[in-house]
């Protein structure tokens, strides 16, 4: 039953990822919708479970996630774009409000699954000559990533 108050943000990041494969922009206010939507359904959550500490900590971890794909995209520059960073927010909310295990689960499917995403879409993508070429959509990697580690967290 938990996992109904992820949709939201599952929601919100499904659109995302396909607006991000077909333009390579992150709509904000697309981004702050599904964000507010995911923050009432986790407080929602907290009240109905009497646990307003996962509120607390889905806040928390998707500041932290936000703090490190920003450090990431600063350091490597090109790598990722702002709308990356900002694409964490809504399903940060939904994946921070189980704790720890799934963030941590999130990061490391994140990591294996960008890269076999970028192998993939630079290979297919490699004879098409649009303005896009070179730019790889990294918001359906997030996306996948976190319903891996939602899966995975339900199952565990």
């Amino acid at each position: 039953m938990a996992y109904l108050f992820t949709l939201p943000g599952l929601l919100c990041e499904l659109a995302l990822s396909i607006e991000d494969m077909r333009t390579r922009r992150v709509p904000w206010p697309w981004v702050a919708s599904g964000a507010l939507l995911q923050l009432i359904a986790v407080f929602i959550y907290g009240v109905m479970t009497n646990d307003l500490f996962a509120f607390l900590q889905a806040l928390l971890f998707t500041v932290l996630c936000c703090l490190i794909q920003c450090a990431l995209a600063l350091i490597v520059p090109r790598s990722l774009g702002f709308g990356d960073v900002t694409a964490l927010v809504p399903i940060g909310l939904a994946v921070g409000m189980f704790g720890l295990s799934p963030v941590v689960i999130w990061w490391l499917a994140m990591g294996v699954c960008g890269l076999i995403w970028i192998g993939c879409w630079t290979k297919f993508t490699a004879s098409n000559a649009s303005a896009h070429t070179g730019k790889v959509p990294y918001v359906p990697v997030i996306f996948m990533s976190a319903i891996i580690a939602l899966a995975l967290n339900a199952i565990v």
